[in-house]
C-alpha cells in the first residue's frame, strides 16, 4: 500500500471548513487544484473529477460523508485490482479546525500503475493551504458582519457551530422573494392610515 497525506490547523470553525470542502460547485473557483468536478458531493453520490496533476484523466469516485467530521472519495478498478481512497477528516480544536487529508492506494496492479501516477503530495499540501486561506477569509468576514449587528451566533449566549434559524446572517434574511418582503416605508404608512381611521 502507498499513501499520501497533508494536514493544517485552520483558524476557523468546523462548520466553515466543512462547507468549503463539500461545496463542489465552487471547487474550480478557488485554488483547490481541481479543474473539473461534476456530480453531487452527497453521501452515496458519484463524482467525476479532473485535476491539474492528473491532466486530462477523469476519475470516477464514490462519495461517503459523516457530516462535519469526514468525507471519503473512493475509486476502484474491477475485481479489486486497484483501489484508491482519499479521506478528508475535520477535528475541532476550540475555535480552530484541523484538516487532515490522506490517500491510500492498494491492489495487485499498484506496482504497475505506481509508475504512471503523478506525485500528488505537493498537490495535497497546496489544497490544505488553499482551504485554510479561504476558510480564514470567510471566518473574518463573518466576524465583521456579526460584530456590526451586535448579535452573537446564538442568542442564548452560547456559541455554536451552526447559527440557529433566528440567528441567520443578515444577508440571508434579505434574500426573500419580492412578494414576501414589505418595504419599511409601506409598513409605516399602513400603520399611520389605520391609526388615523381609528381616530
Amino acid at each position: 500500500m502507498k499513501s499520501y497525506e497533508a494536514k493544517t490547523l485552520i483558524n476557523a470553525r468546523n462548520f466553515t471548513v466543512w462547507e468549503i470542502i463539500t461545496d463542489g460547485g465552487n471547487y474550480t473557483v478557488w485554488e483547490s487544484g481541481i479543474t473539473h468536478i461534476s456530480g453531487g458531493l452527497r453521501n452515496g453520490g458519484t463524482i467525476r473529477v479532473r485535476s491539474r496533476t492528473g491532466g486530462n484523466r477523469t476519475f470516477r469516485l464514490r462519495v461517503r460523508l459523516i457530516p462535519g467530521e469526514a468525507m471519503t472519495w473512493t475509486g476502484r478498478l474491477a475485481l479489486g485490482l486497484f483501489k484508491g481512497v482519499c479521506k478528508f477528516t475535520l477535528t475541532s480544536h476550540g475555535e480552530k479546525t484541523l484538516l487532515h487529508i490522506r490517500q491510500d492506494l492498494a491492489g495487485p496492479l499498484l506496482g504497475l500503475l505506481w509508475k504512471t501516477l503523478p506525485d500528488i503530495e505537493p498537490a495535497f499540501n497546496e489544497y490544505v493551504d488553499a482551504v485554510k486561506k479561504r476558510a480564514e477569509l470567510l471566518s473574518r468576514h463573518e466576524a465583521r458582519i456579526y460584530a456590526s449587528t451586535g448579535r452573537p451566533w446564538n442568542v442564548s449566549g452560547e456559541r455554536s457551530d451552526r447559527p440557529s434559524t433566528r440567528d441567520t446572517p443578515p444577508w440571508s434574511r434579505t434574500l426573500l422573494p419580492h412578494d414576501q418582503r414589505v418595504p419599511q416605508r409601506l409598513r409605516l404608512q399602513t400603520s399611520r392610515s389605520i391609526s388615523s381611521r381609528s381616530m
